[in-house]
């Protein structure tokens, strides 16, 4: 026995391409006939589909509402695809400073090698210096006369004794 397409979109509400298509895709049909579907597999799918008007609408609704969950899921997807955007963004500026800091140390940091380079040269310069003028100090400490003091200054001008020979 067949139950005509017609019956079918009557009891169901929907539409002949929608009944064949689940009929199709629930059952495994390749074929189906254009007059209708037999009996068991018909009612097979008022079964599966509700062939009151109350289950259309809870279906509409369902897929309604897991319409609108997809929306709003999708959403989120694009919201925290821009934050993480916007944090990559300011994350790469943070780095760029970073690394001009990083190269500004690092010239400040070969500058102040140089002048310690320097002020240890300068040190030992100055050490070595030191060290020799104490050496000499030390070598003509030993040996050095007192001052010469002269009792009997010689004049040039006048002469108390009047001798000269």
């Amino acid at each position: 026995m067949t139950i005509t397409w017609e019956e079918l979109e009557k009891i169901t509400g929907r539409s002949k391409a929608t009944l064949s298509l689940m009929s199709k895709s629930l059952f495994g049909l390749t074929e189906v006939s254009e007059d209708g579907l037999d009996a068991d597999v018909a009612l097979k799918l008022l079964f599966k589909m509700g062939s009151f008007e109350r289950s259309q609408k809870m279906e509409l609704l369902d897929l309604s509402q897991k319409l609108e969950q997809k929306k709003g899921e999708l959403l989120q997807y694009a919201v925290s695809l821009e934050i993480v955007k916007a944090e990559r963004h300011q994350l790469k500026g943070h780095i760029k400073s970073l690394e001009l800091q990083s190269a500004a140390n690092a010239k400040r940091a070969e500058t102040a090698e140089a002048r310690l380079h320097e002020v240890t040269q300068s040190f030992a310069y100055l050490i070595e210096r030191n060290s020799q003028a104490r050496k000499i100090q030390h070598l003509g400490g030993g040996k050095k006369l007192p001052p010469l003091l002269l009792l009997n200054p010689i004049s040039t001008g006048d002469n108390p004794t009047g001798n000269f020979s």
